[in-house]
């Protein structure tokens, strides 16, 4: 039985950012999979000017865009420009009502598509925040945009990053510092705990990998001293997670880890950070 092909979902992001060039050069750089297929969800006039400005050779082929490096061809489907397009009238560094409409469209598009199933998987270039308003409401990231409107009866994901020396999850994401203790409470963690659980299990193939959760507080409250969200919430959530048989070890310091891992120390399979700029 032949294998399905991989389908990617492409959005650049604002149109007058550095999204559009970073697709455009990582579409001709990228070790993309043999027979994946790629579809950009935004009008060639986005995706041409981000190869323009990537200095990547580029030809219109109907519904196809074909980016070029040497001998490398990659192919792109893609919306042609039509009367009106405001992709063509997007420039760079300008951030008008025409790119802010750009980059909504083209997400909202992708995740229709992907709540479809007509899309295993969305690659998404950076947006201008505080313009991510769909239907009147006003998200704080495409993470939540993209839970929204293709898992909106789900519990909410784990935003995980991998490619590195180990799976890094984050406990909180788009929120001021000063919500992030009154957020971690015992439904989050347990359920932060087993989605980089199963995420580290699936991008490292082991069984049962070994996590780490950093603390919220310096020295990780230092017993208290600096704050009680690690024996109130963290210890306890680790000790559920534990009796489901994950292993884990911490709440440790988060500067003690990273200065740890910098000098060599081996590090465990997945990491739990406890909110966004610690991981």
């Amino acid at each position: 039985m032949s294998r399905r092909r991989l389908r990617l979902g492409l959005t650049a992001g604002c149109p007058a950012g550095i999204g559009p060039e970073v697709l455009a050069r990582a579409l001709v750089d990228a070790p993309l999979p043999e027979g994946v297929s790629l579809r950009f969800f935004g009008s060639a006039a986005v995706l041409a000017l981000g190869a323009k400005r990537a200095g990547v050779p580029f030809d219109v082929e109907e519904q196809f865009m074909v980016l070029r490096r040497g001998r490398r061809r990659v192919r792109v489907e893609t919306a042609l420009p039509q009367p009106g397009d405001p992709g063509a009238r997007t420039r760079a560094g300008r951030p008008d009502d025409d790119a802010l409409r750009c980059q909504r469209d083209a997400l909202v598009r992708a995740c229709v598509a992907a709540a479809a199933g007509n899309l295993d998987a969305i690659v998404t270039g950076p947006v201008r925040k505080h313009a991510l308003v769909i239907d009147g409401v006003a998200y704080p990231g495409q993470t939540e945009v993209v839970h929204a409107l293709t898992a909106p009866n789900a519990p909410p994901p784990l935003m995980v990053f991998s490619g590195g020396p180990f799976v890094l999850g984050l406990a909180t994401v788009h929120l001021a510092l000063g919500e992030v203790s009154g957020a971690l409470t015992s439904t989050l963690l347990d359920r932060a705990l087993a989605h980089l659980h199963t995420a580290t299990r699936k991008l490292t193939g082991k069984r049962t990998p070994q996590l780490v959760v950093l603390g919220v507080n310096p020295h990780a409250g230092e017993g208290g001293m600096f704050g009680r969200e690690e024996l109130d919430v963290v210890l306890p959530a680790l000790m559920r997670a534990r009796d489901r048989g994950l292993r884990i070890l911490g709440p440790v310091p988060a500067d003690g880890f990273f200065a740890d891992h910098a000098r060599g120390r081996r590090p465990p399979d997945g990491v739990l950070a406890m909110h966004h700029d610690q991981g």
